[in-house]
């Protein structure tokens, strides 16, 4: 008389938790795929499996602890059926590698596809001007997508009929064929998984239950969005199969540059051509920016190159927390095309201040022509 308390190395006492813990690392070691050929490996691997069958399950549990083996005596593999051992897989290796293993040995239910499917999502580009990104704007785009087919309601059935259960799988959407210890199961070909086939398919979307159509879409773009941002429109994908839910649209922002403005993040920048005297005097200028002209004040004796900082009035983040800094850079515009009297005006400038060099032996002025030109 087997004892199954044994068979998993485990005590009366043991919990739910260490039944299962101890059942897992026997399946590792005795599973037939890590012992082909083997047998002993094979038989013992069908203990542990009939063993944690009665175990892991409460009811059973207290049965076996009351009456033994007799509680099962007549169902053949303690009349509970056979544990799905690829619970270990999930449980170890995560759902898709218990799913793989279901399809080709046939444990588990596998389950029919003829269910609601929610509908694939989608993507395109939208293209902006910098002012659009920056400050936000809404466009319409026109996106092919998947819509469910009012001919026949999504059902691919002509109206007025309808579907009938696969004569080929029962129903079941997969076919199984036995092999010794083993089953192989793959999805049936009349039915193509759904378990049920359409007598008469609608003409229009010709059984699918869907039709391709190019709809018009309000995209909500919001301020401060920059190149590669996705934007996620909820439920304006495919639509779904059998009463599913649509999917989703992503479109991804590319924006295009600016004549004056650029940004680094959420900062906007910016060159302020300014004249020679604005810098050796002061001035009170007005400098363009996302929301109209600023107001930008050049301290006397500013020097060419130098960054001003506007805090606040660079672009609007996205997750709302404010704005970045607008940063403007003063830059002095050399003139062209002096005629005589403004040169010896500039000569005698030079002149007044001492013929004053600049580091390197060069004249103040040819330095501001070597440096602006």
């Amino acid at each position: 008389m087997s004892d199954y308390y044994k068979t998993l190395g485990v005590s009366r006492t043991a919990s739910d938790d260490e039944i299962k813990k101890a059942y897992r690392k026997l399946a590792l070691k005795y599973h037939p795929d890590k012992n082909p050929g083997n047998k002993e490996a094979e038989e013992k691997f069908k203990e542990i499996s009939h063993a944690y069958d009665i175990l892991g399950d409460p009811g059973k549990r207290q049965q076996y602890d009351q009456f033994g083996e007799a509680a099962f005596q007549g169902g053949g593999f303690g009349g509970g059926g056979f544990h799905d051992p690829f619970d270990l897989f999930r449980d170890v290796f995560g759902g898709a590698f218990g799913n793989a293993f279901e399809g080709v040995f046939g444990f588990g239910g596998g389950g029919r596809k003829g269910g609601p499917r929610r509908g694939q999502d989608l993507e395109t580009g939208l293209r902006l001007d910098f002012m659009e990104a920056v400050k936000g704007v809404k466009k319409q785009i026109k996106v092919r997508r998947r819509e469910t087919c009012d001919n026949c309601g999504g059902s691919g059935a002509s109206p007025g009929t309808g579907k009938t259960t696969c004569s080929r799988c029962g129903g079941a959407g997969q076919i199984r064929q036995s092999g010794g210890f083993f089953s192989i199961s793959r999805t049936c070909d009349a039915c193509h998984g759904a378990g049920e086939v359409i007598e008469k398919p609608c003409g229009a979307c010709l059984g699918t239950g869907r039709v391709e159509l190019i709809r018009k879409i309000t995209v909500d773009v919001p301020a401060g969005v920059d190149n590669g941002v996705r934007v996620r429109l909820s439920g304006e994908g495919d639509a779904g199969v059998s009463g599913g839910p649509r999917g989703d649209l992503y479109v991804s922002i590319s924006v295009k540059d600016h004549e004056i403005f650029s940004r680094k993040g959420y900062d906007l920048l910016c060159v302020m051509p300014v004249s020679f005297s604005q810098l050796v005097f002061g001035d009170d200028i007005k400098v363009p920016g996302i929301d109209g002209d600023v107001d930008l004040s050049i301290p006397e004796g500013t020097q060419s190159g130098q960054i001003f900082n506007l805090r606040g009035k660079g672009i609007s983040r996205l997750d709302g927390r404010g704005r970045g800094d607008q940063l403007i850079k003063v830059q002095v515009k050399i003139p062209k095309g002096l005629n005589a009297s403004q040169k010896k005006a500039l000569r005698d400038f030079e002149t007044v201040m001492g013929g004053e060099k600049a580091a390197g032996g060069k004249t103040l002025m040819k330095k501001f022509k070597e440096m602006f030109q």
